[in-house]
C-alpha cells in the first residue's frame, strides 16, 4: 500500500511540474521552485533559481565558481534571517571562512573574500525583487571593504619547463607513466609556455548541457567534437595547423581578435609536435585518456605528479607557465605591444603586467638610468669649471 501510494504521489508531482511548465511557457514567468522565507538559504536558492539573475548569464564554468561560494554560504550561514543580520555579522563570517583548512595552514582569503562578494550579488538581487531586508542590508554593506588575496607572484621559469618535460619522458621510461601521457603532458606544457597562453586555450574544456553548447559554439564560432557523454571545445586541433601555423582566438578578447602562432619558432614546443604519430595527428592535440581530451582535474592531477618528480614546488602551479613566458619575454627586452598582443590580451589592457614577475629588475634599471643622468651631469659641471 505504501508503495503504491509513492507511486501515485509521485505521478501526480510530475504531473503538477508539468503543469508548471505550460504555464511559465505561457506566460514567460520564470520558474522559481523556493519561497523566500527571510533565510540566507531561500535567497540564495532563489538566485540559483530565477532565470534573470546574472547566474544564468555567465559561462559554465564561471557558475561552478559561483557555485563554491554559493555552498559555502548556505551550509555555513544559510539559516540565519536576513532582516537579523547586520555588517558585523558578515563581517564575522569573513573573519571565520579566511580560517585555514588546518592549524597552522595559510589563511584563506581569497575564499572569504569571493564569499562574500557573492553573498553581496545574491542580496542585490533580491533587493532588485523588491526584498526590503536584502536592500537595507545590500546597501549598508556598499560602504564595507573586505580584504582582497594579494596577486600571485610565482612563475614557472624556462628552466623548470625544461625539466618538466625531460622529467615526463624518464618517467615514461621507468614505467611509472606512458609515452604517451608524457609527449602529451610535456606538449601541453611546452604550449602554454612557449605561447604564454592559459591551460584552457590549450587543453579546450567540457560542456555538459546543450545551453552552454549553444552558447559557447556561437561565441566562439568553432565545432564543438563528441567526447564520450559530453561535447568538447578547443582551438588546439592538429585540424587548425596545416602548414605548422596555428590560428586561434580566445574568450579573454571575447572571441573577437586572433593571433597566428607559426609553432616551429618554439624550441621547446616543436620538436614535441614531431614526434607525435601521423596516425594520431587527428582531433585534440593534447590528448588525455582513451584518447580524448585531458579533463582539467584529470590534467591538473598528472601534472603536479610530473612537476614533484622534476623538483618544481607545489607553490608553483600549471597556471604559472603563462606568467613564465611573459616574465622571459619582458626580460628579453620584447615590446610591451608585442607580448600584449601574444598573450591575446586587448590593446591598452594593464592585465598583461600583473603577469610580469621580477619587476625588480625594471626598479634597478632605473636606478641606473638616474645614476647615469647623474653622473653626466657632473661631468658637464666639471666641465664648465
Amino acid at each position: 500500500m505504501l508503495a503504491q501510494l509513492c507511486r501515485q504521489h509521485t505521478e501526480a508531482l510530475f504531473a503538477y511540474f508539468k503543469q508548471l511548465d505550460e504555464e511559465h511557457a505561457a506566460d514567460g514567468a520564470p520558474r522559481i521552485f523556493t519561497t523566500y522565507d527571510g533565510t540566507v538559504l531561500a535567497a540564495s536558492r532563489i538566485y540559483q533559481e530565477d532565470k534573470r539573475s546574472d547566474f544564468h548569464g555567465v559561462k559554465h564554468n564561471t557558475r561552478q565558481y559561483y557555485l563554491k561560494s554559493l555552498k559555502l554560504i548556505e551550509a555555513t550561514v544559510g539559516k540565519r534571517l536576513i532582516r537579523n543580520l547586520t555588517v558585523f555579522d558578515v563581517k564575522h563570517w569573513y573573519n571565520e571562512w579566511r580560517k585555514p583548512a588546518e592549524p597552522g595552514g595559510p589563511e584563506r582569503i581569497d575564499r572569504a573574500h569571493d564569499a562574500v562578494t557573492m553573498f553581496r550579488t545574491v542580496l542585490n538581487f533580491m533587493a532588485a525583487l523588491r526584498h526590503k531586508d536584502c536592500a537595507l542590508l545590500a546597501d549598508e554593506l556598499k560602504k564595507i571593504r573586505f580584504e582582497k588575496g594579494s596577486a600571485r607572484e610565482e612563475e614557472l621559469t624556462y628552466k623548470q619547463a625544461s625539466a618538466f618535460i625531460r622529467t615526463a619522458f624518464e618517467l615514461a621510461e621507468r614505467g611509472v607513466i606512458t609515452r604517451d601521457r608524457a609527449l602529451y603532458m610535456a606538449i601541453g606544457t611546452a604550449a602554454q609556455f612557449e605561447m604564454i597562453l592559459r591551460q584552457k586555450d590549450i587543453i579546450g574544456e567540457y560542456l555538459k548541457t546543450e545551453r552552454d553548447l549553444d552558447r559557447e559554439t556561437r561565441r566562439a564560432r568553432i565545432d564543438p567534437l563528441r567526447a564520450g557523454d559530453d561535447w568538447w571545445l578547443g582551438y588546439f586541433t592538429w585540424e587548425r595547423i596545416p602548414g605548422w601555423r596555428w590560428r586561434m582566438k580566445t574568450s579573454k578578447s571575447k572571441y573577437r581578435s586572433a593571433v597566428e602562432f607559426d609553432l616551429q619558432n618554439y624550441g621547446l614546443l616543436f620538436p614535441l609536435l614531431e614526434l607525435v604519430p601521423a596516425r594520431d595527428r587527428h582531433g585534440a592535440i593534447v590528448k588525455g585518456p582513451h584518447g580524448l581530451p585531458f579533463r582539467q582535474d584529470t590534467y591538473g592531477g598528472q601534472w603536479r605528479k610530473i612537476a614533484r618528480a622534476a623538483g618544481i614546488p607545489d607553490e608553483v602551479w600549471n597556471m604559472d607557465a603563462r606568467a613564465g613566458g611573459a616574465t622571459e619575454a619582458e626580460e628579453a627586452n620584447a615590446a610591451h605591444a608585442d607580448i600584449q598582443a601574444a598573450m591575446t590580451h586587448e590593446p591598452g589592457s594593464v592585465s598583461t603586467v600583473r603577469y610580469i614577475r621580477r619587476q625588480s629588475t625594471k626598479a634597478a634599471a632605473v636606478a641606473r638610468a638616474r645614476q647615469a643622468a647623474r653622473e653626466a651631469d657632473q661631468e658637464a659641471s666639471d666641465g664648465k669649471a
